[in-house]
């Protein structure tokens, strides 16, 4: 199989079906029509692993922060148990005079 990276250029064009500017991949030496086919499957299935793994590491990386931010909100849950088991220990809160 031919590399997709190897021998390729990016470029843009307007789909006439949508309209929208979309990103074609055309190869640098000629092909036929089933080599063109499987090199376009190939340069697809690496554009794919390649987001597909920089999606997971959005996701990784998100999920790690997420924790942190639990973490400290367990933290200043902590603190303000203390703090309170700390007034009621000293009667200051709801206390009868």
């Amino acid at each position: 199989m031919i590399a997709p990276a190897a021998a390729a250029k990016k470029s843009t064009k307007k789909s006439t079906k949508t309209g929208k500017t979309v990103n074609t991949y055309e190869p640098d030496v000629e092909m036929t029509k089933e080599q063109l086919a499987a090199w376009r499957r190939e340069a697809r299935r690496v554009r794919n692993r390649e987001s597909a793994a920089a999606s997971r590491r959005k996701t990784k990386d998100r999920i790690e922060e997420l924790e942190k931010e639990v973490d400290e909100y367990k933290t200043k849950y902590e603190a303000a148990l203390q703090k309170l088991a700390q007034y009621e220990g000293e009667g200051g809160v709801g206390a009868a005079v």
